[in-house]
């Protein structure tokens, strides 16, 4: 008898947490499917602020939906969160460690919070993943900022290897535009510019000027030039 009670203890404890857990799973079906209609309807009021506040709820609810972080990141990060949009990158590539978004995210906010040797990180894992010859470009110029000059005169030597001669880049002007110059002509500038940090102007000199032949608009390396003389 003592058995057959106990048994039934039990199966009244086990009745007991599935219908408990079954009650809170519907309540969260149902937070959850309040958070999405709440994003819709932020969205379509343009209300960036009550649609972070959803997409957190939807996080907090399914923490390992990364297409709901990566929604979350892009948002800080197009409103210039940059330490909200690294922090939930993060959280993308805790769940998925490969996560191309996740890692471009990262990189590209610590960039922007000038934590460049953060960005480098980044960037390096994603040039593992893509061989993009751009983000490789991007390590170059980034190491040079850091004064790491060998392992960005290594990284342009190998991006030299990789480029056609046609391969064009977007870089910012002094102004907060953008000009498309000649690959090639970006590696010779930066080329240029670690030689004027290191002191030797004549080398720096003849990389600007080969820039120069291939991109003749290029603005860099004419303010360069006219510095050093």
């Amino acid at each position: 008898m003592k058995r057959i009670k106990l048994f039934s203890v039990m199966l009244v404890l086990m009745l007991t947490t599935f219908m408990t857990y079954a009650q809170d799973s519907t309540y969260i079906a149902n937070e959850y499917n309040k958070a999405v209609l709440l994003y819709q309807k932020a969205q379509r009021y343009n209300d960036t602020e009550l649609s972070k506040q959803a997409l957190l709820e939807m996080s907090l609810m399914n923490p390992t939906d990364t297409a709901v972080l990566r929604t979350l990141a892009e948002l800080y990060f197009s409103n210039r969160q940059f330490v909200s949009s690294a922090l939930v990158a993060q959280d993308i590539n805790i769940v998925d460690p490969t996560s191309i978004v996740g890692l471009e995210i990262q990189a590209l906010s610590y960039e922007n919070l000038r934590l460049y040797d953060k960005a480098v990180e980044n960037y390096e894992k994603l040039w593992l993943q893509t061989e993009d010859i751009y983000i490789l470009f991007q390590i170059s110029y980034l190491q040079y900022t850091l004064e790491r000059f060998e392992e960005s005169r290594n990284n342009l030597k190998i991006l030299e290897s990789k480029i056609k001669a046609d391969d064009m880049v977007q870089l910012n002007t002094s102004d907060g535009n953008s000009q498309e110059v000649k690959m090639m002509a970006a590696i010779e500038n930066v080329r240029g510019l670690i030689e004027l940090e290191r002191g030797n102007n004549e080398e720096a000199k003849t990389h600007f000027n080969k820039a120069l032949e291939l991109s003749p608009d290029f603005e860099s390396p004419k303010i360069s030039l006219e510095g050093i003389k």
